[in-house]
């Protein structure tokens, strides 16, 4: 049991795979025969990709297309093997309309693999089960999806409770890693590149898949008092995590003399104290470790202490911005320990939120054939990449079959479809990783070749199939080594003794991996093609954000709308984030500028930063604000944002004076800010919006073709 807690999602997963891999071979054996139970393998094995933890109404609509899929490329593969035209023009025709799939996002990219790896495995079969005819073939293959697929089903029901539970775990970590990064960072103790925004922004699109993964698997749950309980515990991370962006804010002003650093060492500490409240809290979720006790009174008294006992001479003008500092941590003191609390109630107080409030902030699920339409053309990197893949896999296969070593001119379209990624970054990384990885099979399928018991070699692939599956988002060199141990173990189950053939599976993977990184530079679809559709993405989800948030007061309706475009927010600047890594290993020509993609980043956060600072003052802190101030100056900063982020004509030279909101305190500080009366504050944070806004379009316009700008 306690083995089976340590095991991760994804090693749950892949144990699953292979148990179904090997039960749709027992089955299907038992009740055809040996032959049907081999082609029956390819079936499940090709259905088994997209069965990644999901909840369980997700897995059939992901797993069916597949296994359907594999049946008709090997029926395909089955007619036209007496000719290597056909066979090629197969080969690019699959491989053109699989990655076509890429049109639906993310969710399609193991869907979209899947009926490559079925023609790799039906050009196998002569080599490897002998009689049958393409369409009894093509007919176990759809058995063993399909039988795979009810497997895949009845593992995901067994699992959901467990895959739910690391799924919290996993977010809970991921933002302690955030807040252990953050206070490194207030203290000071960063420099160099992990003092860079990009390095920041990188932990925040980390933290926000973990969010999302956690969203996926607890918000679709049927509602009970423990998802209830994961449901609220899921949405405290969001809160915080809007708190920890907003602890951003002001930092700096700190300064770095002695008062300075004795404050930030103080606060930073807080926030590794909540970092240790979250770790205690995933322990007790994933491993059942008892929560410590928790007191916000003990926390703000700490923390009190210490930064009344830093001497900073008398008026210092940075005792307010402590002060506020000092509050805004309270928040988030007091949010974590709302949520240990959350974990430790026995009851059930019930929750608001309704499967059809947590609907709109679930992964969209579905394969509309409406999301085509965009990609139908040569702009489109989809399309480009599925031409690109079709023209390698094609020429792949036909030199494969030119060559010496002829016997498998599938093992170097295989390797060209696994390197060729989309983009040149992941194509570099998976060219290494599949060398390096192969060649640790080929060592282990050396030492595996000196035993005759296909038993023990039948488990060994059982072993990589479950390996290759885990591994293949997350370590790609374990996965490119246990598939290695997959195709030159499968001769040596029906011929113990027999040559492994390493030197030709090393020399194919070489062939193919140098053939793939050629083929990246043909269509390419650089970084900076990208770059107008991501720019109006952003603009559009960071108008609608300030929308919502500058409100003043908003309804229960209005806050939902709130998370939501948050939540779209947050997802368009983790695609420009993706575009700044991508783009570094492009060539210089092409090259997306460092300056202005970092700009754009950190004008985009600080702008979310400030977006919920002024909405958590409207909601915690409305009691200190003058309402009639707030509700005036709340619309026009509002109209003044949209405008200057939709490019509204002449928005950009609207509303950055701080004469435009009332009061001509607005642009105070510090010298006349203080924490009875927090208007000022939020007439500021307001007046920074609009400067931040204004700062983001002009550096996203100096990202694109000069007629794009707006």
């Amino acid at each position: 049991m306690r083995f089976f807690k340590r095991l991760e999602a994804a090693h749950l997963n892949g144990l699953s795979v292979a148990l179904g891999v090997s039960a749709t071979h027992l089955v299907v054996s038992a009740l055809c025969g040996d032959t049907a139970g081999l082609a029956a393998v390819g079936g499940a094995v090709c259905a088994s990709l997209p069965d990644l933890p999901n909840p369980p109404q997700r897995v059939l609509p992901r797993v069916l297309p597949a296994a359907a899929a594999a049946a008709v490329v090997t029926l395909l593969v089955g007619v036209t093997d007496h000719s290597l035209v056909l066979t090629v023009a197969v080969v690019a025709v699959v491989t053109f309309l699989s990655l076509m799939a890429l049109a639906w996002g993310l969710r399609a990219g193991p869907l979209s693999f899947s009926p490559v790896l079925a023609l790799v495995f039906a050009m196998a079969w002569d080599r490897t089960a002998g009689a049958a005819s393409p369409w009894e073939h093509a007919l176990w293959v759809g058995l063993g999806g399909c039988v795979y697929a009810g497997w895949a089903r009845l593992s995901a029901v067994v699992l959901r409770h467990r895959l739910r539970q690391l799924a919290l775990a996993g977010a809970l970590r991921a933002t302690e890693r955030r807040l252990r990064s953050r206070a490194q960072r207030i203290a000071g103790a960063v420099s160099g590149a992990e003092a860079s925004i990009r390095a920041s922004i990188a932990d925040d699109v980390v933290l926000a898949e973990a969010l999302q993964s956690a969203r996926d698997q607890v918000f679709a749950a049927r509602r009970s008092a423990r998802s209830r309980k994961q449901t609220d515990l899921v949405l405290g991370l969001i809160e915080l995590r809007d708190l920890m962006l907003a602890s951003r804010l002001d930092t700096e002003l700190l300064g770095q003399d002695f008062p300075g650093r004795q404050w930030r060492s103080a606060l930073a500490d807080a926030v590794r104290q909540l970092a240790d409240v979250l770790r205690a809290l995933a322990d007790d979720i994933e491993l059942g470790t008892p929560l410590p006790e928790v007191s916000v009174e003990a926390w703000r008294a700490e923390l009190a202490r210490r930064l009344g006992d830093v001497s900073a001479p008398a008026g210092d003008s940075r005792l307010h911005l402590v002060s506020a500092m000092q509050s805004r941590l309270g928040h988030m003191q007091d949010d974590v320990a709302a949520m240990v609390a959350r974990q430790l109630r026995s009851d059930d107080p019930g929750s608001p939120w309704t499967p059809e409030r947590l609907a709109p902030f679930v992964s969209p699920e579905g394969l509309p054939l409406a999301a085509l339409r965009p990609h139908l053309n040569l702009q489109s990197g989809v399309m480009r990449h599925a031409l690109r893949s079709a023209l390698a896999l094609s020429v792949a296969y036909a030199l494969g079959a030119a060559l010496p070593w002829s016997a498998h001119p599938f093992w170097l379209m295989l390797s060209v479809a696994v390197v060729l990624r989309g983009n040149l970054e992941q194509t570099l990384s998976r060219r290494n990783e599949r060398i390096i990885g192969t060649v640790q099979g080929c060592l282990l399928v050396l030492l595996l070749a000196h035993f005759d018991s296909v038993p023990f070699l039948s488990l060994c692939f059982i072993a990589a199939v479950g390996t290759a599956h885990a591994y293949v988002n997350r370590r790609y060199r374990v996965a490119a080594t246990a598939a290695t141990l997959m195709a030159l173990l499968q001769p040596l189950m029906l011929a113990p003794g027999s040559d492994p053939a390493i030197v030709e599976r090393l020399a194919d993977t070489v062939i193919g991996a140098g053939l793939a990184w050629l083929f990246s530079f043909v269509l390419p679809s650089w970084e900076r093609a990208t770059v107008p559709r991501l720019a109006m993405q952003l603009r559009g989800a960071l108008a609608r954000h300030a929308a919502n948030m500058l409100r003043w007061m908003p309804s229960a309706e209005e806050q939902l709308a709130q998370r939501l475009s948050r939540q779209q927010a947050y997802t368009a600047l983790a695609a420009l984030a993706g575009a700044a890594q991508r783009t570094r290993v492009e060539p210089l020509s092409v090259r997306l500028p460092e300056a202005e993609i970092e700009a754009a980043l950190s004008h985009g956060y600080r702008l979310m930063a400030l977006l919920g600072a002024v909405q958590h003052q409207v909601q915690r802190r409305s009691t200190r604000l003058d309402a009639a101030r707030a509700e005036t100056a709340l619309p026009l900063a509002q109209k003044a944002c949209v405008d200057i982020l939709k490019g509204e004509p002449g928005a950009s030279d609207k509303g950055t004076d701080p004469a435009d909101i009332p009061d001509g305190d607005a642009g105070a500080w510090p010298e006349h800010l203080n924490q009875q009366d927090l208007t000022p504050w939020l007439l500021r944070r307001l007046r920074l919006c609009r400067f931040e806004a204004r700062e983001l379009v002009a550096a996203l316009n100096q990202l694109q073709p000069v007629g794009e700008r707006s």
